[in-house]
């Protein structure tokens, strides 16, 4: 029935009918928020990002996987050419890992940016982001090949093993040929993992390690008619299989929906100087953080190597148990950095701390796994490697066995640093990262690993020690760092836009 006593809204004055209407519409606006569910728009929700991670990081976690397993069959097969062979490769592997790090550290701001540029659904920052990409891989590749040329004659100088430098020489120059495919490979895959396209890169990955292990049969040991290499066929496997791949990817992006919605390829030579600088401003301390970590653990190595050859062999099996568990990590500190660099895109300051808490929860998870197993469980680890029952081990199994539960501290420990150092990127703040991580790993664990382990008589325990102590610290510094920018930040200023 109808009610007479309410008016009509037509028939009350003119400013009285404004307020009524306001009112209404300021009525409904609250009603629907009322209505929402739980977790949408920008309300943060743990399951809602937790759903969001998973998705990204378990692609991520499976191409490092990848990696490794394709690295650690490559080394087991040169094992079969002979010691000097093996000796040769881990010379001029350390060397190459150290410089494609450095190069991959710069290109991760592709990844970066992108990332932002997506959360913003900016198509046209994407789109320059990913055409000065391809233009910083392209450039990076001369000073790759430079440096592959000429490290041989540099060892020569420094009275390096003649019998290792005559195995060294043909695969550093064979490692030149593959470094345009790889690197730009690295590039396209930063693009689709900065807009969450990370499974393409982790099918693609998987889809040609068999056809690398294959090509490692081949030249290695020379079959099917093909003469044989040695350790030069290392280089030449990685062109074949790095072409086939930066050829899939590039096929992939060229007939995919984000070629249209990107524009990709048209005029990708172009220079965009604000980008392109902004890019290798915000890279460049990430190369230089990377390649600052391989060389701490070089000096570690030699420091344990100081202590005694005992020693330094069980470093060097701890080390590659530890370098396992940290890919895992490393994986999910890039998911960090997407999520955030996602979230400062959308302009959504309350899913920052969420995001990182997420993703700190899962790699404490993980890593806890592999900390269980090898306190309680270092045994079946140690077994793979060395025969634990034989005398010649025994001194190094001791050794060993004493270093499996320090590693598992250092990665619950070195989990904060990981995961801060991913959401910092996101942010874009890596200048502060790089001091902070030279800061962690030199001026506080390096002194600390030789006063505990030299000069306090605590041995390779002592250096391990030195090394959580340090790494502990520089997490600290980077939560805290983390906490003040997420607070504090102009979000809106960290897009970069044409």
């Amino acid at each position: 029935m109808k009610n007479n006593n309410l008016p009509n809204i037509n028939e009350l004055p003119r400013g009285r009918a404004h307020e009524v209407s306001r009112f209404s519409k300021k009525l409904s606006k609250t009603l629907l928020v009322l209505k929402r569910p739980r977790g949408s728009g920008n309300k943060p929700s743990l399951i809602e990002e937790f759903k969001c991670s998973i998705r990204l990081a378990l692609p991520l976690i499976a191409t490092e996987i990848i990696f490794a397993l394709n690295a650690f069959i490559a080394t087991a097969m040169i094992a079969h050419l002979g010691k000097e062979e093996l000796a040769a490769n881990a010379l001029v592997w350390n060397i190459y890992i150290a410089l494609v790090l450095f190069f991959v550290g710069i290109l991760c701001s592709i990844s970066i940016m992108i990332s932002q540029s997506f959360g913003a659904k900016d198509n046209q920052g994407i789109s320059i982001c990913f055409k000065q990409g391809l233009i910083m891989a392209i450039l990076f590749s001369i000073p790759m090949m430079l440096i592959m040329w000429i490290t041989p004659i540099i060892l020569t100088l420094a009275n390096q093993d003649p019998t290792v430098i005559r195995h060294a020489k043909p695969f550093f120059h064979s490692l030149i040929l593959p470094m345009l495919p790889l690197i730009v490979t690295i590039a396209i895959e930063h693009f689709l993992i900065g807009i969450t396209k990370a499974k393409i890169v982790m099918l693609i990955t998987a889809l040609f390690v068999p056809i690398e292990i294959f090509f490692y049969y081949l030249f290695l040991f020379g079959k099917f008619g093909i003469p044989k290499a040695g350790l030069a066929g290392i280089g030449y496997s990685l062109t074949i299989s790095y072409t086939i791949i930066v050829i899939c990817f590039i096929a992939y992006l060229h007939f995919s929906k984000a070629s249209k919605t990107y524009g990709l390829f048209e005029k990708w030579w172009i220079i965009e100087r604000k980008f392109l600088i902004e890019m290798f401003r915000v890279g460049l301390p990430l190369g230089l953080m990377l390649f600052g970590e391989v060389a701490f653990f070089a000096a570690v190595a030699i420091m344990m190597g100081i202590l005694s050859t005992t020693t330094l062999a069980a470093f060097q099996i701890a080390y590659q148990y530890l370098l396992i568990a940290l890919m895992v990590l490393c994986a999910l500190s890039q998911n960090t950095s997407i999520r955030v660099g996602s979230e400062v895109g959308r302009n959504n300051r309350n899913k920052l701390k969420i995001t990182t808490a997420v993703n700190m929860m899962m790699g404490f998870g993980l890593v806890s796994i592999f900390a269980i197993f090898y306190i309680f469980f270092p045994q079946i680890a140690v077994g793979l490697d060395i025969d634990m029952n034989s005398i010649h081990y025994k001194d190094v199994t001791i050794e060993t066995l004493k270093f499996f539960p320090l590693i598992a501290i250092l990665l619950i420990v070195d989990c904060v640093r990981i995961i801060c150092n991913g959401a910092l990127r996101g942010l874009k703040d890596t200048n502060f990262q790089l001091l902070i991580n030279i800061l962690g790993f030199w001026i506080i664990a390096f002194p600390l690993t030789y006063l505990l382990g030299f000069k306090l008589g605590f041995g390779g325990v002592g250096v391990w020690w030195g090394i959580i102590m340090g790494l502990s610290i520089t997490g600290i510094m980077l939560f805290i760092r983390f906490n003040k920018l997420s607070k504090d930040i102009d979000l809106s200023l960290l897009v970069t836009k044409k």
